[in-house]
């Protein structure tokens, strides 16, 4: 699948969202975008919606490249942040685009609501506790969920 300029890499796919999501600015009513600032603490201080603590070294380290795997916790809070604020005519974003970038942003069917699992509460608890695990309690956790699927 082809990537659009600068977007082959997470730090791409993250900068093209800082570059095209804001919010009307109130005065004068243009639209401006946020600041790696501003991003990270209107997440930090909204933790009961964002689930996360998001410093802004950390989020510029992102933006950089310098930091290149964030945690499912991380990248959840960023697609629901920037999912919030992406001008009206823009393609909804998914966990799937922003972490590998393996699936590009669609339209959603107008006046339908996207029926995700992520948007589960208890679904994205179990990601953020998963994302915290190491890959060998993650792959005992895939082998559990299996046998309960039924699928070993």
């Amino acid at each position: 699948m082809e990537h659009q300029d600068g977007q082959e890499t997470f730090a791409g796919r993250l900068n093209h969202l800082f570059s095209i999501a804001g919010t009307r600015d109130g005065d004068r009513g243009t639209w401006r975008t946020f600041s790696t600032g501003e991003v990270a603490d209107l997440i930090t201080r909204s933790t009961d919606t964002y689930q996360v603590k998001l410093s802004r070294s950390y989020l510029g380290m992102l933006r950089s490249g310098r930091y290149t795997n964030p945690s499912i916790a991380v990248v959840l809070a960023l697609v629901h942040f920037f999912g919030e604020h992406l001008p009206e005519d823009h393609p909804e974003i998914s966990v799937d685009w922003l972490a590998s970038g393996r699936s590009q942003p669609t339209h959603a069917p107008a006046g339908e609501e996207q029926l995700s699992p992520l948007n589960d509460q208890q679904v994205r608890h179990i990601a953020m506790r998963a994302g915290k695990m190491t890959p060998e309690l993650r792959n005992h956790l895939i082998a559990i969920l299996d046998m309960m699927d039924g699928k070993t």
